[in-house]
């Protein structure tokens, strides 16, 4: 999967400016490459803990790439999330595999706490477990 230098870029900052809670938000993409990331309110009861990305800011996110397509944009589309786990690396927890569907892309940063350089991995949901997927960082460009 391919995943623009800048969208690295603001999951990284994101991770550290929410750290020690969890950061979240939404990926939107073209084919095989990841083109922004979007912050989203971290909704869950326990954000120090675990993620759970705002359900209106993810219906404004499936609005946009919608209305953006009808206008003749180029055709986005939301391909996953991403979160950052504080105070670990970015390996999928118990809650991450539990959470997680078989459509998205799942992107980890961690740790944000500043105590190991932050490390960015991506997942995919297959059968009953988060599989490594591979994250290319390419230089920004137009949307093909």
């Amino acid at each position: 999967m391919k995943i623009r230098a800048a969208v690295l870029d603001a999951i990284g900052a994101h991770a550290h400016r929410e750290s020690p809670k969890e950061c979240c938000g939404i990926l939107i993409g073209a084919g095989e490459e990841i083109v922004e990331a979007i912050a989203a309110a971290n909704v869950a009861e326990e954000p120090s803990r675990c993620y759970e990305v705002s359900p209106a800011d993810h219906i404004v996110q499936i609005r946009r790439c919608r209305d953006g397509a009808a206008a003749g944009d180029p055709a986005l589309r939301i391909i996953g999330v991403y979160h950052s786990h504080p105070h670990s690396g970015p390996v999928p927890s118990p809650t991450d595999l539990d959470q997680a569907y078989h459509e998205y892309l799942y992107v980890i940063a961690g740790p944000a706490d500043g105590s190991a350089p932050l490390e960015i991995r991506a997942y995919r949901l297959s059968g009953e477990r988060l599989l490594d997927v591979q994250l290319t960082a390419m230089p920004a460009a137009g949307v093909d």
